[in-house]
């Protein structure tokens, strides 16, 4: 049963019963509370996620904060703690299913059916932000609806947590991707989310919901998110012609690229789609269409709502007062490039290989010159993000945030923060094409420029990893904290095997099977006394080998210590006992017992402390019991 076989009783208090699901992150099973003598839902994180002390931190206080919610809507956390080498949380157990799994059963839902799950989710996010919690990851995935209908969101508060151990590195699978396709704009740039990123999330997981498909799909995260901060979504008609205009606005108004065009607050979306339910006009449709007709006239009277389904124009209307015009600067923020250097099977490249990092303390670098402050980091082996926001209380490109913090623990190759306060004069834009991901980072950071990696493309001529082309060309001149597009070379398409030493069996074979490496696994389990059992000990053929992707590959998993069986020596004679027992590869202990003269146990084995034809490890001991006579 994963990580709680050896442990049915989790906390004194849950029974563990049996699995119901496993994602990126954690494995959810059904368990007893023996307290309470209900049923709950037990989310066990994977031991990976619990190493690091920052993020045991963060998800504690975390945990107690969802802990606090108490709405009809909400999946009620109940109670958090400590298994094994990892952490738990007690949840309210919901009968049904994920919108997800509908989602992919059903392919789409009417509109109605979509806005009465869309008010109950309304409805859980007004209670969470009235209360300060933040969802940062409303997805299908978290939208459960019971067996009576009733729809309840799961892992409020929880996102804020894993979402961290995404940004710093703790993670190296493919849990980015999920999170890009529902991911907000200014996730994508970098910026912290507030209540309206929620409500933007929503809005893709309605147009999901009546289109049967996300309104970004690409090929990995970086496609994706980059849709997200730049693109206008599909037309709805292309994928269901009976959706409602006025269902339509109110999923444009919650997908708005301007956090301010969006909705107000959770309530206001959830009072129009109300009035959508109710037949009445909604204030997403007569808000764009008011915009339009001031556009067109100085009569400021607002239009009436018009029944007819939009024409492409029309459409447009709905969404291109949203979507921000591309500028030379700020394009794009630390989060997207973390994960743009740093998400699992999304690139080849990879700074540095976390499996064998040096652990070390992260500086301070505020206070200084953002091209100072990169020099410092990267001269220590991390990855500097140059994160450019306008703060007037500071001097020109003086950093004056970072993230980690000062004194956080972390390992070469993460990547750190750095905001700072962006100079006005321009400068010109150094030469790149022909230098690896690598190098161009290291020369981009001190200038405050931001290495945004495009499309990974396979071109047999180019190198794997040196940059193809530039966007903008060298010399150009540009404000600090702009963004450098790059085409990347994926050589050939194939790619080195990635270091998986130590990583838990389903974690490495996960990333093995991913973009771009595709290779097809196979496990074979071996015996170690020095890799934890069901975690990969390497890979055949050897990691850091250049293999073709989709090529067939063995994963080597521990199956724990090696054992040896022992042998059953009573009744045998002391030598041959010993004998017996050194043969297997264990260590005899002689213990002498008295015994009468002529008894049939005299110099012969009576007992042993180890059970015959059991299992255990080398070299351990075994006490024998040997009779001995004593003299009259």
């Amino acid at each position: 049963m994963h990580m709680v076989s050896n442990m049915p009783i989790v906390n004194d208090r849950y029974r563990v019963e049996r699995s119901v699901g496993r994602g990126g992150m954690a494995e959810v099973f059904l368990a007893h509370d023996v307290l309470l003598n209900r049923p709950i839902a037990l989310k066990v994180l994977f031991p990976e996620y619990a190493n690091d002390p920052n993020f045991v931190e963060r998800f504690r206080r975390e945990a107690q904060s969802a802990a606090g919610l108490t709405h009809p809507n909400i999946v009620a956390v109940y109670d958090w703690g400590k298994v094994n080498n990892t952490y738990f949380i007690a949840m309210e157990f919901v009968q049904g299913r994920t919108l997800a799994s509908i989602l992919k059963e059903k392919l789409r839902l009417t509109a109605r059916q979509a806005c009465d799950i869309a008010v109950d989710v309304a409805s859980a996010l007004v209670s969470a932000h009235d209360n300060g919690v933040v969802h940062r990851d409303i997805k299908p995935g978290n939208i459960l609806i019971g067996t009576t209908g009733q729809v309840k969101v799961a892992d409020f508060g929880i996102a804020r947590a894993l979402g961290a151990a995404v940004e710093e590195g703790l993670t190296q699978t493919g849990s980015v991707m999920g999170t890009a396709t529902y991911l907000s704009p200014e996730q994508a740039q970098g910026s912290q989310p507030d209540p309206r990123s929620d409500i933007y999330s929503l809005g893709v997981v309605m147009y999901e919901m009546v289109a049967g498909r996300a309104p970004f799909i690409g090929d990995n995260a970086v496609g994706i998110a980059y849709q997200q901060v730049h693109s206008v979504p599909p037309a709805l008609s292309e994928f269901a012609s009976d959706v409602p205009r006025e269902f339509e606005a109110i999923i444009a108004k919650c997908m708005a690229k301007s956090a301010d065009r969006r909705y107000a607050n959770a309530n206001a979306l959830r009072d129009d789609l109300r009035r959508f339910s109710a037949g009445e006009e909604v204030v997403a449709l007569t808000d764009v269409l008011g915009r339009k007709s001031q556009s067109q006239s100085t009569d400021t009277m607002a239009i009436p709502v018009v029944a007819k389904k939009p024409e492409a124009a029309e459409y447009e209307d709905l969404y291109d007062d949203f979507v921000p015009r591309r500028t030379a600067s700020y394009i794009f923020g630390a989060v997207f490039t973390a994960i743009i250097l740093l998400g699992a099977g999304v690139f080849i490249y990879r700074t540095i290989d976390r499996g064998s990092a040096t652990s070390l303390t992260i500086p301070d670098v505020t206070n200084r010159t953002q091209a100072e402050a990169s020099q410092i980091l990267l001269d220590l082996g991390l990855t500097p993000i140059p994160n450019a926001v306008v703060n007037d209380a500071v001097g020109d490109d003086i950093v004056y945030a970072q993230d980690p913090p000062a004194t956080a623990t972390g390992h070469q190759g993460d990547v750190v923060t750095i905001t700072y306060n962006p100079a006005r004069k321009l400068q010109a834009v150094p030469s790149i094409q022909g230098l690896s991901v690598e190098n161009a980072t290291k020369i981009l950071a001190p200038l405050g420029l931001q290495l945004v990696i495009l499309e990974v493309r396979n071109d047999a001529l180019v190198p794997l990893n040196q940059i193809i082309t530039q966007d903008p060309l060298a010399n150009v001149q540009v404000r600090s904290g702009s963004a450098v597009s790059v085409i990347v070379s994926g050589g050939t398409g194939g790619s080195n095997i990635p270091n998986i030493e130590g990583q838990v069996s389903s974690a490495a074979e996960q990333l093995l099977k991913s973009s771009p490496y595709n290779f097809v696994v196979t496990i074979t389990v071996e015996a170690s006394t020095t890799v934890e059992k069901g975690r990969a000990i390497r890979t055949d053929p050897l990691i850091g080998t250049p293999l073709p992707a989709g090529s067939a590959i063995s994963l080597i998993v521990s199956s724990g210590s090696p054992t040896v069986v022992v042998p059953d020596v009573t009744t045998k004679t002391e030598a041959e006992a010993q004998a017996a027992i050194n043969a297997a590869g264990l260590i005899t202990e002689v213990k002498y017992q008295n015994v009468p003269v002529g008894d049939v146990s005299d110099g012969r084995v009576i007992s042993q402390s180890r059970e015959a034809l059991s299992a255990i490890a080398p070299g351990t001991k075994v006490t024998l019991v040997i009779g001995k006579s004593t003299t009259p």
